[in-house]
């Protein structure tokens, strides 16, 4: 979701009243209203935030380029003549996807917003158009709006009373009406309220949302009346998140790593006003969870199962435990030869028997794994020659584990990456010594730098992610000298350690994005 603020109006009636602050550093308990609308946006899922202020507001321009956001922030200094032409002038970074426009003085419960925008996201491949409403009227010139009452639907504009409901001046809106918004600055309609008008008769379908209450800081007074209303409605269903820590057996050389993402993604969440309660494999073990969504970073087959019984009563969960079992070794190789998958050639078998014969296709050197889940200790990953695998298997064996992955040995570049499903977020780098979960990258040697198809990789990681049911991944592939790219580990919820500060938010949003 985009959003976009029209901070371009001069103040005129609050500098006669002895207001000189510019409006956007305008203070409601402590917080500016330019900072109150900003982070209320990155709470909600903004993609970015757009934000037109006119030529005389310099202290408010210098402190926007100061921002330091987790999301991109597009600044417009221009004096506009009205808030259609404001509108107007942001549309350019409003024409791709869809948005949410508002004024920098528009006051209303957090609470609302949070799901009038939840709502939105719901509705926005059958509406195209959101408008959050209220019947509290506090204002000079107020549009009526006339809805059916079943529906919601927005029947028409009016000046006139002719509803109980009234325009908040928050808008959910989708490109379309980008194009409207053009055709009425071309043929000089000047006012928002004729915009919206034109919205109906161009044919589009609005909805509208009621808010509690909704208005304008007009006056000196209202101020005093923003910060009273804003007090009395701090406290907001927070949406409620278990996040589940991966026991430290399951994190061979990355407990740190896997640590710090889990924790910067526990903090993100938390800034995106959630409630998020952490426990241990262990805890989660042993205790019924009360929570909207889980995520979690569990491996312990005990874990995974109960995450598996809690979906299957509806319970939201990244990743699924059915996509964490889907990673354990046996389990990712069936599935990516059977859907034809780039990969090693690969045999299964038994630790109780197997046969030379079926080795030999191999080569000489050859990649032995425990199949049952993830590598946990250097030993469940080794590089042999193929004259040692049975003392290797008889080692398997005796721990217990029932069988193993015998992979070929691949010649090329090996090339890590991670990604983020449903966004943007996609990292591959060439693995060093400082990033290295037993020391077995060095075997191919140093890489040559062989040119590949990224996008192909991207798209090839993406389907893996579906086909297995999991969101958040990483792993490894193996380049050849004429580019080739095959896939040879795949694993749910890595450590991020080289894009861990990138990654984050993407993480969150997608867990958040669970809510909606």
């Amino acid at each position: 979701m985009n959003y976009a603020i029209i901070a371009a109006g001069d103040g005129s009636r609050l500098i006669q009243e002895g207001i000189k602050t510019s409006k956007p550093f305008i203070k409601l308990n402590g917080i500016t209203l330019i900072d109150r609308l900003i982070n209320i946006f990155c709470k909600n899922n903004a993609a970015s935030i757009s934000i037109i202020v006119n030529e005389k507001m310099i202290d408010v321009y210098r402190y926007l380029y100061t921002l330091q956001l987790p999301v991109p922030i597009n600044i417009i200094v221009k004096s506009t003549p009205s808030s259609l032409h404001s509108f107007f002038e942001l549309g350019i970074f409003l024409k791709q996807e869809k948005f949410c426009l508002t004024t920098i003085d528009t006051i209303f419960e957090e609470n609302d917003f949070i799901t009038f925008i939840r709502e939105f996201e719901k509705n926005a491949f059958f509406v195209d158009g959101m408008m959050a409403v209220t019947d509290y009227i506090d204002d000079e010139k107020p549009l009526y709006i006339s809805i059916n009452e079943k529906t919601f639907e927005i029947n028409n504009f009016s000046n006139n009373p002719c509803s109980r409901y009234i325009s908040g001046g928050i808008y959910c809106l989708t490109p379309y009406a980008i194009k409207i918004l053009n055709n009425c600055v071309k043929i000089k309609i000047s006012h928002m309220r004729n915009y919206q008008q034109q919205l109906i008769t161009n044919g589009l379908k609005l909805k509208a949302y009621p808010f509690n209450k909704i208005f304008d800081i007009d006056h000196a007074d209202d101020i005093i009346k923003a910060e009273n209303f804003l007090k009395t409605h701090k406290n907001i269903s927070l949406p409620k998140i278990a996040g589940i820590k991966r026991n430290n057996w399951y994190s061979p050389g990355h407990i740190s790593n896997d640590a710090a993402i889990f924790n910067l993604t526990f903090e993100y969440l938390k800034k995106k006003n959630c409630k998020v309660v952490v426990y241990s494999e262990d805890e989660f073990q042993n205790r019924s969870i009360n929570a909207d969504l889980i995520f979690t970073m569990a491996r312990n087959p005990k874990s995974v199962r109960k995450l598996q019984e809690l979906e299957s009563t509806g319970k939201k969960v990244i990743n699924s435990g059915y996509g964490i079992e889907n990673c354990f070794r046996e389990n990712i190789t069936r599935l990516l030869l059977a859907n034809c998958i780039p990969h090693p050639q690969s045999i299964i078998v038994p630790t109780n028997y197997f046969s030379f014969s079926d080795i030999k296709i191999l080569g000489s050197h050859c990649w032995i794994k425990r199949g049952d889940f993830q590598s946990i200790q250097k030993e469940d990953v080794s590089y042999v020659h193929v004259g040692k695998i049975e003392n290797i298997i008889q080692n398997y064996a005796l721990r217990g584990i029932l069988t193993v992955v015998i992979n070929e040995h691949l010649q090329g570049d090996l090339v890590k990456f991670y990604g983020v499903d449903e966004t943007n977020f996609f990292y591959w780098f060439y693995p060093n010594i400082s990033h290295s979960k037993f020391g077995l990258e060095k075997i191919n040697g140093k890489q040559k730098g062989i040119p590949f198809n990224y996008v192909f990789l991207k798209k090839i990681c993406t389907y893996i992610a579906r086909l297995l049911n999991i969101r958040i991944y990483g792993g490894d592939c193996v380049i050849d000298k004429n580019g080739i790219i095959r896939i040879i580990d795949f694993n749910d919820w890595p450590s991020f350690a080289p894009c861990r500060n990138e990654a984050v938010p993407y993480i969150a949003e997608c867990i958040y994005k669970q809510l909606l």
